[in-house]
């Protein structure tokens, strides 16, 4: 079977265009004021604009829609932008150059779906979590040989690379061993759109995502694929910022506490992800509900 990688990328061409009309609904003018600092505002001032960087093919966080932005993190952006008194620019990077970037200062936020763990949270600050990022597999409808975590013993596994996805692997390769399995090859993409049609090809067992993309890319396309379990301990992803920038995250916090207060964070996540997550704790937490130690406040 062959699907092309824009299909992939889409999770289907008519949910994509009712998310079109849906976001456009939603991008309403906010009378909110949100309360920044005086040196954040001179920062931002002496440069003329916030600089935010998101991706391009990450659905339903961030995608293009017949060359615009679309997805959960770019309705969210066109919010934010209704309550400061700047400019906010986007730049559409790799996902790989992201962080990256945030850390150097090449940008001001990831303003992306960024797994939280302990090692992007010794040179980044997290917000508010946005979302559940807990890892699980995604295998071929088709496959009978893949039941549970124990049958990935020796199957070649997709991941992004410097994602998240990647980073769990030694968590699964644990959970293999004490079950008496190894783990198999592990083969890196750029691009989830990549690694999905190489799992059509057969060219890989399984892909390792966070369930948010698997379930609706599951929803979309139920006779194609199949959602599996949980390989990794429950997680959170929120936006980042360059470890230390306190005064934009309380920016961004008081931001995201208000959607959450008002209900449209809800609302934005029943319509993208088909899920919602009311229990969502209101500070980052690490990887199995760990709290973040930083020795600098």
């Amino acid at each position: 079977m062959n699907i092309s990688r824009r299909f992939i990328l889409q999770s289907g061409t008519s949910f994509l265009l009712t998310a079109s009309i849906h976001g456009c609904m939603h991008n309403t003018p906010s009378t909110s004021h949100l309360k920044i600092s005086d040196t954040l505002l001179t920062q931002i001032e002496k440069r003329g604009y916030l600089l935010v960087a998101t991706e391009e093919d990450y659905p339903p966080f961030e995608f293009l829609l017949n060359g615009k932005p679309a997805g959960f993190d770019n309705e969210l952006l066109t919010r934010l932008r209704q309550e400061v008194p700047f400019e906010i620019r986007q730049e559409m990077v790799p996902w790989q150059g992201i962080l990256p970037g945030v850390a150097e200062g090449k940008y001001d936020v990831a303003l992306t779906a960024a797994g939280i763990t302990d090692e992007r949270a010794q040179f980044l600050s997290f917000t508010t979590p946005i979302a559940e990022s807990t890892i699980a597999y995604l295998k071929r409808k088709d496959d009978t040989s893949i039941q549970e975590i124990q049958s990935l013993s020796g199957k070649v596994l997709g991941v992004k690379q410097g994602g998240i996805s990647l980073a769990v692997v030694p968590e699964l390769a644990t959970e293999l061993k004490k079950q008496g399995g190894t783990l198999g090859a592990v083969k890196q993409y750029r691009s989830y759109g990549d690694a999905y049609q190489d799992l059509i090809n057969e060219n890989i067992d399984v892909v390792l995502n966070n369930i948010v993309s698997l379930s609706v890319l599951v929803d979309e396309k139920p006779a194609i694929f199949e959602l599996g379990e949980r390989v990794s301990r429950k997680s959170y992803a929120a936006w980042a910022v360059k470890q230390g920038n306190q005064e934009l995250l309380d920016v961004l916090n008081q931001f995201l506490q208000r959607q959450k207060a008002q209900g449209e964070l809800k609302k934005l996540q029943e319509y993208w992800f088909k899920v919602t997550f009311d229990d969502l704790p209101e500070q980052p937490l690490l990887p199995g509900d760990r709290p973040i130690y930083n020795p600098n406040f």
